[in-house]
């Protein structure tokens, strides 16, 4: 996703992503401020660690190039440091070697809304803020701010783009992650809520594939036999969609069973594009990545007052009708630069 103009807000900035590999993998950057950026703390060298939920989603990649990118204006020093798994029980030792290495502050996906707690908790006792960017936690207290995109709202889209395309009729299904994540709850809520809205729609199933594309798409088999009035499916994050999309395309339901998700990676694109995919709620990584270090500076530069304590950045919805369209296509992602 060349950002392209991710800008929102007057303090907003962004662009795209480098991935980095291996279980445990680490890019620093450390880059002195130009003329235009410095302020009175940038004599200071401030280390700011970015923590992906995975190390190699191009959302993430996403996310790491704008915070790059803001590093770079501000003259901070930034490390990444990540798996290439979403799995709290490796993320919670990675975050514990970056307790132990002493930054200056943390921007951090957590995978889970309660294992992450105690393990940035031992950052907030340090005296070290911590940000959180797209994941949150189930306690936000401890947080210096949380950012993400308008999740519950992301759901209520994609229920509203399904029942137009099915005239307001007809059974629907939603294939999400696994419980826990504050994300994907938040679009499954609004999915579900805003369903209620249409008299003649019903949500008749709900799956989890675990962040699997092709259990995703095992899953959308077992629904559409199941259910022979389905009319859409809510895939609620780019794997589930991705499966989601091939599994209705599989079962010869292209045209028939309208499927809705979220992200806009290469993979979903291109069947969106095809029709497979009907709808993606596109978020905004780049700059949760950005606003994130710029918070991390804010906070460690006696600015605390220019910080929100929860930031939610719109989406943008790109359909198969208007995935051309320029002013959409500057918001898909890239796996690279």
């Amino acid at each position: 996703m060349t950002r392209r103009r991710w800008l929102i807000g007057a303090r907003s900035r962004a662009t795209i992503g480098i991935a980095v590999l291996g279980l445990v993998a680490s890019t620093t950057l450390a880059v002195t401020a130009g003329a235009g950026t410095a302020t009175a703390g940038a004599a200071t060298k401030y280390t700011v660690v970015l923590i992906p939920g995975n190390t190699v989603d191009p959302f993430y990649i996403t996310m790491h190039y704008g915070a790059i990118q803001e590093a770079k204006k501000l003259g901070v020093t930034l490390k990444w440091v990540g798996a290439t798994q979403w799995e709290p029980s490796v993320q919670i030792p990675l975050v514990k070697s970056v307790l132990a290495s002493k930054p200056d502050a943390l921007v951090i996906c957590p995978t889970d809304v309660v294992a992450l707690f105690n393990p940035i908790d031992q950052f907030v006792k340090a005296g070290i803020p911590v940000i959180a960017v797209d994941n949150t936690l189930k306690n936000t207290s401890i947080l210096t701010s949380a950012i993400s995109s308008d999740n519950y709202q992301g759901g209520e889209a994609a229920a509203d783009a399904i029942a137009k395309l099915a005239h307001d009729k007809g059974q629907v299904a939603i294939v999400s992650v696994e419980q826990g994540v504050s994300t994907t709850d938040l679009r499954q809520s609004g999915f579900a809520f805003e369903m209620k809205k249409y008299p003649d729609m019903k949500l008749v199933a709900l799956d989890y594939d675990m962040d699997n594309a092709t259990t995703a798409e095992t899953q959308t088999r077992s629904i559409i036999l199941a259910h022979p009035g389905l009319v859409g499916i809510f895939g609620t994050n780019g794997y589930s969609v991705e499966g989601v999309g091939k599994g209705v395309d599989a079962a010869g339901m292209k045209g028939k069973v309208f499927v809705a998700g979220y992200d806009a990676e290469p993979a979903q694109v291109t069947l969106l594009k095809q029709g497979v995919i009907n709808i993606l709620v596109i978020q905004n990584p780049a700059e949760e990545g950005a606003l994130g270090v710029q918070y991390a500076y804010d906070y460690l530069t006696g600015h605390k007052s220019l910080i929100k304590k929860q930031v939610y950045l719109p989406n943008v919805v790109a359909t198969t009708t208007n995935a051309s369209n320029p002013k959409i296509a500057q918001y898909f992602y890239k796996s690279s630069v």
